[in-house]
């Protein structure tokens, strides 16, 4: 058991051994989409409560003027919102927002207040909130809307 064999055995065992923490590290931070070929939703928890309330606020001061009087209107709610939107990507919602509202002041809304608002428009739409807000632009270029049922 003490010959070259052993020897390339145990050489063997250690680069496995190695290996496996950087291989298993590399599979933890693929995303579900990528493991499972599912995308992500809005179904997935993409938003937290907290954010959603820092986006009711600044819907709240800076659109709810032209979106039915400070009550979300049916065009950022319900069955025609989810049909306008449904398997499209979060990402555009973004860019919509972002280049064109508030109408009075196009493009003033900071990325953040930006993020903030889609959060209250999913919590609105009735999808769950999650322990993380969304974090950026370029990461909601993964997420879809869906309908709710």
């Amino acid at each position: 058991m003490g010959g070259p064999g052993a020897a390339m055995t145990v050489r063997g065992l250690l680069i496995v051994c190695a290996v496996a923490p950087v291989v298993a590290a590399a599979v933890s931070a693929q995303t579900p989409q990528t493991l499972t070929g599912a995308a992500t939703t809005v179904r997935d928890r993409v938003y937290s409560q907290e954010q959603a309330s820092r986006g009711k606020t600044t819907y709240d001061t800076k659109c709810a003027s032209c979106h039915d009087g400070g009550t979300m209107g049916p065009e950022l709610w319900g069955d025609p919102f989810l049909a306008e939107w449904d398997n499209k990507s979060v990402g555009a919602f973004f860019s919509r927002i972002k280049t064109t509202m508030p109408e009075d002041a196009a493009g003033s809304l900071s990325e953040n207040e930006v993020l903030d608002v889609i959060a209250y428009v999913v919590q609105t739409n009735g999808f769950p909130a999650g322990e993380k807000g969304m974090r950026s632009e370029s990461a909601l270029a993964t997420i879809k809307f869906v309908r709710n049922k």
